[in-house]
């Protein structure tokens, strides 16, 4: 009788990914490093609550997995999602729901991060999900079988809002896809697209980091962008 081996075991990524997020105190790193932002190992520290020393240790697995990168400058030293793809795929994880002996504490509906964050480096939350529905209603995306694509007057708006989608086009990163959102449990858009939306959004200071660097505020000048150039009602 033939002996079939499974070579598809030995150096699997997904052994080698699930260990390094098993340890709790390193799948809040990573969930801080979702913001997109850096940060320093004494920042993870302070979030996690543990000592900067375990914090380095856990980090280094990290980055020894591949989830997350160092930059260094001398004796500083910053962190940060080792890419766009690993943060997407991390999000969408979060937002399964697992046969779990208690559910994830989740923030309440409309406030902090539920209302406004950024999903590594596109809105999410409530924000996210009336910005989707924008999209859908202006008929600025198409989506079929879950597959959202930009129409031509989707391009239009997206030029003169100041995103360059003949650069963006070059990335190997889509346009656009669709994400399940963790807190409101729909749709928000991700992809190339609603990361440089929400790279102008920042720059035009219509929304502003608050301290954790993950939630999002929107401001004074942002509600009145938002309901000019959006319809949305940021009360």
């Amino acid at each position: 009788m033939d002996v079939i081996y499974n070579r598809g075991v030995q150096g699997s990524r997904i052994s080698s990914l699930a260990s390094a997020l098993a340890d709790p105190t390193r799948a809040a790193a990573v969930a801080a490093l979702l913001s997109g932002t850096t940060h320093t190992s004494g920042e993870l520290a302070r979030v996690c609550g543990v000592a900067p020393s375990t914090m380095s240790s856990h980090l280094g697995k990290l980055v020894d997995a591949g989830v997350i990168t160092v930059e260094s400058a001398g004796r500083y030293r910053a962190y940060r999602m080792a890419s766009p793809e690993m943060a997407d795929l991390l999000e969408r994880l979060d937002a399964i729901d697992l046969p779990e002996t208690a559910p994830p504490k989740r923030p309440n509906p409309g406030h902090g991060l539920s209302y406004a964050r950024s999903c590594y480096d596109h809105v999410a939350g409530r924000l996210g999900i009336e910005i989707h529905d924008v999209f859908v209603d202006r008929q600025w995306i198409t989506v079929d079988d879950e597959v959202p694509k930009l129409t031509s007057e989707g391009e239009r708006f997206a030029v003169e809002f100041g995103i360059d989608v003949d650069r963006l086009r070059t990335n190997r990163r889509p346009m656009l896809r669709l994400d399940l959102d963790w807190t409101e449990r729909r749709h928000h858009l991700g992809g190339a697209v609603p990361a440089a939306l929400m790279s102008r959004l920042l720059e035009q200071r219509w929304l502003r980091r608050r301290q954790d660097k993950r939630q999002l505020t929107v401001t004074e000048r942002g509600r009145a962008g938002l309901d000019k150039t959006f319809g949305i009602d940021v009360r």
